[in-house]
């Protein structure tokens, strides 16, 4: 990603962090961003919604969640958005970070908010 946010020029959203400009991450597709030291994956998909979750495979630590591919699955009669890793096809749920292929543990997955076109994470405690 090559854009860079300059949160003087945003304001601020108290407890979150400016990550990219909404416009910069296409849909149906993931980025890796820096979020206060720690690499994160956000996502758009094509139906327009955003996400984030950690980088890091859980099965292998591998940076590797943002190149994998985005879906989703019914579950329950809804649609719900997933990854899937580039790694070992294992799916998780974007929304709760569940892992619906495997046993693999979950996916750590962060809060977003959409302000001002701007996607904010939440900041580290």
């Amino acid at each position: 990603m090559s854009a860079t946010v300059e949160e003087s020029t945003l304001g601020t959203v108290q407890g979150m962090v400016a990550v990219c400009r909404t416009g910069d991450l296409e849909p149906g597709w993931g980025e890796a961003a820096w979020l206060e030291g720690t690499q994160v994956a956000v996502y758009r998909t094509e139906g327009d919604e955003f996400f984030a979750a950690s980088h890091h495979c859980p099965g292998t630590g591998a940076k590797v969640m943002a190149r994998g591919i985005l879906g989703d699955k019914a579950i329950a009669g809804a649609r719900v958005p997933t990854i899937a890793c580039p790694l070992h096809k294992e799916v998780y749920r974007l929304d709760t970070g569940d892992c619906l292929s495997g046993t693999a543990p979950a996916l750590q997955v962060h809060p977003v908010q959409l302000h001002r076109g701007v996607l904010w994470l939440e900041a580290a405690q």
